[in-house]
């Protein structure tokens, strides 16, 4: 057998191995039960809800209007926008919300030049924020009645942080529902290898920590002058300062929506902002995976073409097709 047809089924081995290895360990994570009786959450629980939002003017009613009309106390919450330099009237929007809602705070990020703006938005609202627990989503996004709740409840005294189920949402869009269809399975992936032990993604429209381990592993410092990656890079450094101590809420009423991306333009964008913070990563072993994993994923266009050269590799395809969509 050619070296680069080994090659090509190491790669795709080790995929449809990190793919199974992660569904196992996702089926194993305990839910929530439901409904969750406030009076037994622990007391001190008090949640600080940061919200970044910039140009948001269209989506940011409805999203705060989701975050604020919870089932938990509204005195054991606060919510804190950061209007990120925005040109259009998300601000005004939010602070009209404020009398009606006097957990809502409503903050401009000063200017200054820096790379990451979410990142500074984040950090400016977590320095304000009074909570024991920081919930963070974004201004595009949808919260059932129970979030809070919900991802409360995954908090015990050792737990420093609980990531959240994202969906995306699409208006009948061939190229959004694929995109709901890849969220789904990243979720799967994100929480199984969090439970794992070997957390490698996690989502920042849905992530819950503890503002003592934010503190404790530095916030973003090292990793502000990246664009991206606020929600990886936190729980790559809370894992490592407290490895055992991450959760995944696996629970259908902490699911946070939000809308896939509109068009090829919009999806080539948010991409290469994903690839863009790869080289940040202190953890090398998620930048192995990552390239594993691609590599895996382009081992069937490569079987199908090598098997005109070696047949044996078209009976291959066949049989990983079959075995990776049966995992799937």
């Amino acid at each position: 057998m050619s070296l680069i047809l080994s090659l090509t089924l190491l790669c795709l081995f080790f995929y449809l191995g990190f793919v199974l290895r992660a569904g196992w360990h996702f089926a194993r994570i305990e839910r929530s039960v439901l409904p969750i009786a406030i009076g037994s959450l622990p007391s001190k629980n008090f949640i600080s809800v940061v919200i970044p939002a910039r140009n948001e003017a269209e989506n940011i009613a409805s999203c705060l209007s989701s975050v604020l009309q919870q089932d938990y106390p509204p005195e054991r919450f606060d919510v804190i926008l950061i209007n990120d330099h925005s040109t259009d009237e998300t601000a005004s929007i939010a602070r009209s919300l404020q009398e009606a809602y006097p957990q809502l705070k409503v903050y401009d990020l000063p200017s200054g030049q820096r790379n990451a703006y979410k990142k500074a938005a984040l950090s400016y609202a977590i320095e304000r924020s009074q909570g024991e627990i920081i919930l963070q989503t974004d201004a595009d996004c949808i919260v059932p009645p129970q979030w809070l709740s919900t991802i409360a409840s995954f908090f015990d005294e050792q737990t420093m942080l609980v990531s959240g189920p994202v969906q995306l949402t699409y208006q009948n869009h061939w190229l959004q529902r694929l995109q709901s269809l890849e969220s789904k399975g990243l979720v799967v992936l994100g929480a199984g290898s969090l439970t794992a032990g070997t957390p490698n993604m996690a989502n920042g429209a849905n992530l819950a920590y503890r503002k003592e381990a934010f503190e404790a592993v530095g916030g973003f410092n090292n990793v502000d002058g990246v664009a991206s990656g606020d929600d990886e890079f936190l729980l790559h450094k809370i894992h490592q300062a407290f490895p055992g101590k991450l959760k995944f809420a696996k629970a259908k009423e902490a699911i946070v929506k939000t809308p896939a991306q509109p068009n090829w333009s919009a999806l080539k964008a948010q991409r290469l902002r994903w690839v863009s913070k790869a080289r940040a990563y202190e953890n090398r072993w998620v930048n192995v995976v990552q390239l594993l994993s691609y590599l895996g994923f382009w081992s069937f266009p490569l079987l199908l073409v090598y098997g005109f050269w070696q047949p044996l590799s078209w009976v291959i395809f066949l049989l990983a097709f079959g075995l990776k969509s049966l995992i799937d």
